[in-house]
This record gives structure tokens, C-alpha cells and sequence, in this order.
């Protein structure tokens, strides 16, 4: 199970380049995969205290490991120094304790205490996961319970006995109980890490399919999956939605003048404004070439003076620095409309889109609001773009 846990973890780190903590899963178990073998050379060969100490080392490693793995999870630097001060502090208490007198209490407590405290520490390590649900909850859970369960084998190896020696360990019952209950709860730790991971990729791999390469901003996919459920929450909450659609002047000008790369600096840089200025609940998208959309959710959606108007003015004021700033001069035609029962986002976003075409035409350089009750019904004509952008 073990080897199955490797080779699953390698796939998902060399599918996923930034997904490092399936690497250090995958070491983990591969430490976990080494321990049974140093069990098998304490049973057939005369280099036991070698291989004995050699198996514990390993195991620690591993548990030790997959909070390293945790640690790359949530983002954090690995705490080496930790990490290497636990597993040095476990390897030389198995080494005070390893001509001690076996099945007693002192013995079994501080043979087992270095595992209980690494499974703590991955346990403690899970709660600082930022996903949610039972998946977390199971993972620290789990850790918890492992924890615990080391610090019960002691009575268990007084009521069982381990045998005398590291070699008639291997063949009693106490041994298959430990062995057994150890593996079914690290494959259930693994499991949980596994869907953990998977689920971290599959959104970063949706993330990506959702974001424009160039400006960073969410492109039409993105808007299509998460603006039908902005104007779902708006309804349900009986308060208002936005759309703010904005149209870069004159931008073919640009790139005809400065060339291709300028206009790419220019997209850029007006993207940075939306993404400075735009508020954590909005939803600022590239829809394509040089326009964009802003969702707005607002709560008192009827005045003129709104978080729309607001944010419009403030990303035209945002752009009146561009030529001191090296960057050709900018402005931005738009328009702005209330989100109406029943409305679909592609009729909230074409009407938003006509708006801004007819302040291209009443002179560019100007935010229209439509604050009237009933959406207007554009002529074909009207529709057109100006050609010269």
C-alpha cells in the first residue's frame, strides 16, 4: 500500500508542477515503504540493533515528513530546525532506551512517545489548512487519533507482551495488532491527503482555464461560471447587482502608433487599476481585446451615487498619471446598469455593452449609468462597434 501511495504521489507532483507538497507525501510513504524492510533484515539478519534502529529512524522520518508535507500545503516555509529537532531528540531516546528492559511501562511509553508527538504535530499542522469540510476535518481527526493510539500501545505491550527481543517482536500477537492498526490509519491519512491535493489542483487547474494570461484578470470563462451565481445571490438576497462594462479609447490608435507590445502594456496597466480598485466581492473580467466588465454587487443599487459610479470614476481618475508615468495617455468609454428580475447575465452585459458604445459616440471619455426600471431595446445598427476603436 505503501509503494501504491509513492507511486501516486510521484504522478500527481510531476503532473502538477506546483503542487511540491504531493512531493513530500510521496517521501513520506516511501520512508513508511523502508520500515517493514528494516523489520525483515532485524528477523533475517544478525545486525539488529542496527536494523531496529535504523527501522524506528525511518518511521519517525516519515510521519515527521508529512507535516513537512502539510507545512508546503498551506504555503508555509517547512520548519526544518523543528523537524530536525524532533527527529534527533526521537532517534537518541530510542537509542537511551535501547538496552532497557522491554515490556515494562517506562520502556514502552518512551519507545512510542516520539511518534505521538510527530502525529500531534501533523494534527496541528492540518488546522492551519484554509480548505474546509470534512476532508480537513477527517485529516486532523485522523492525526489525532494516531497520536492517541501511540500513546496506548504501552498498555497494550503490558497485557499482550512484545516478546524479549527485537526479533521475537516480529512474531507475536502484540505485533500484528500494532502493525495492522498503524498501516489501516496512515492509508487512511494518506487517503485524506490524497483528496486534499487533488482538489487543491483540480481548482488551480480551473483557476488558470478562468484567468486572461496577460492581465491576470478572470477572462469569459471565469465570468460565465461565477456570474450566474452573483445574480442568483443578488436575487436571493433582495439586493442589487451592477455591471460595469469599460471600452479603452482609441486603443487601435495605440497600437498602430506604439506597436503591439505598448497596447500589451497599456492592457497591463489598466488591469492593475481594476484590480487595485475593485473591492474583494466584485468581479473584474477581461472579456476580451480591450474590453472589460466589472460585476458590482450593491445594496442600495437605485441612486445614482452607487458603488458602480464610485468605482467608475475613481478608475478614470486612476488613469490621468499614465503619460508622467511613461505609458501612453488613456481613457475609457463605459457604461453601467442595474441588474433586473429575471435578467440573464448575457442581457445585463449587452446592455451595459450599448451603454459604453454610445458614450464612445457622445464623445469617449465618459461612464453613462442607466438607472431607469426597464432595459432598453437597441436597434441592430446601434450595435456596432466603431471601427476605430
Amino acid at each position: 500500500m505503501a509503494a501504491l501511495f509513492v507511486v501516486t504521489y510521484g504522478v500527481i507532483a510531476l503532473s502538477y508542477s506546483r503542487q511540491r507538497a504531493a512531493a513530500w507525501f510521496m517521501v513520506s510513504y516511501l520512508l513508511g515503504f523502508f520500515t517493514p524492510i528494516c523489520h525483515l533484515l532485524v528477523l533475517y539478519t544478525d545486525q539488529v540493533a542496527l536494523f531496529s534502529i535504523l527501522g524506528y529512524g525511518v518511521f519517525l522520518g516519515g510521519i515527521l515528513t508529512m507535516a513537512t508535507g502539510v507545512q508546503a500545503f498551506v504555503g508555509h516555509r517547512p520548519q526544518w530546525r523543528l523537524t530536525l529537532l524532533l527527529w534527533v531528540a526521537g532517534l537518541a531516546l530510542r537509542l537511551a532506551i535501547a538496552d532497557g528492559p522491554r515490556n515494562t511501562w517506562p520502556y514502552e511509553l518512551m519507545f512510542q512517545l516520539p511518534f505521538a508527538i510527530a502525529s500531534f504535530v501533523v494534527m496541528l499542522t492540518a488546522r492551519q489548512i484554509g480548505q474546509g469540510g470534512p476532508i480537513r476535518a477527517m485529516l486532523i481527526g485522523i492525526f489525532g487519533v494516531i497520536g492517541a493510539h501511540f500513546l496506548l500501545k504501552p498498555w497494550l505491550v503490558l497485557t499482550l507482551g512484545s516478546g524479549p527481543t527485537p526479533k521475537s517482536y516480529l512474531s507475536t500477537v502484540y505485533a500484528a495488532i500494532s502493525q495492522i492498526s498503524t498501516g489501516v490509519l496512515l492509508v487512511a491519512a494518506g487517503l485524506c491527503l490524497m483528496l486534499l491535493v487533488i482538489q487543491k489542483a483540480l481548482e488551480e487547474t480551473i483557476l488558470d482555464a478562468e484567468t486572461d494570461p496577460l492581465t491576470g484578470l478572470t477572462n469569459r470563462r471565469g465570468l460565465y461560471r461565477a456570474g450566474p451565481r452573483m445574480l442568483m445571490e443578488a436575487a436571493m438576497r433582495g439586493e442589487g447587482l451592477h455591471a460595469l462594462v469599460l471600452d479603452l479609447d482609441h486603443f487601435k490608435a495605440i497600437n498602430d502608433r506604439h506597436g503591439h507590445a505598448t497596447g500589451d502594456t497599456v492592457l497591463v496597466a489598466f488591469a492593475q487599476v481594476l484590480q487595485a480598485l475593485a473591492a474583494p466581492d466584485m468581479l473584474a473580467v477581461r472579456m476580451g481585446g480591450e474590453e472589460f466588465a466589472i460585476l458590482i454587487p450593491d445594496a442600495d443599487t437605485h441612486g445614482s451615487d452607487n458603488r458602480a459610479t464610485q468605482l467608475g470614476e475613481a478608475i478614470r481618475d486612476a488613469l490621468k498619471p499614465f503619460a508622467r508615468q511613461g505609458i501612453p495617455e488613456l481613457t475609457v468609454s463605459g457604461g453601467i446598469v442595474r441588474y433586473q428580475a429575471g435578467e440573464t447575465l448575457d442581457g445585463l452585459i449587452a446592455r451595459a455593452d450599448l451603454l459604453a458604445y454610445r458614450a464612445k459616440r457622445a464623445g469617449r471619455d465618459r461612464i453613462l449609468q442607466d438607472t431607469s426600471n426597464l432595459a432598453p431595446k437597441p436597434g441592430w445598427g446601434e450595435m456596432r462597434r466603431l471601427a476605430a476603436g
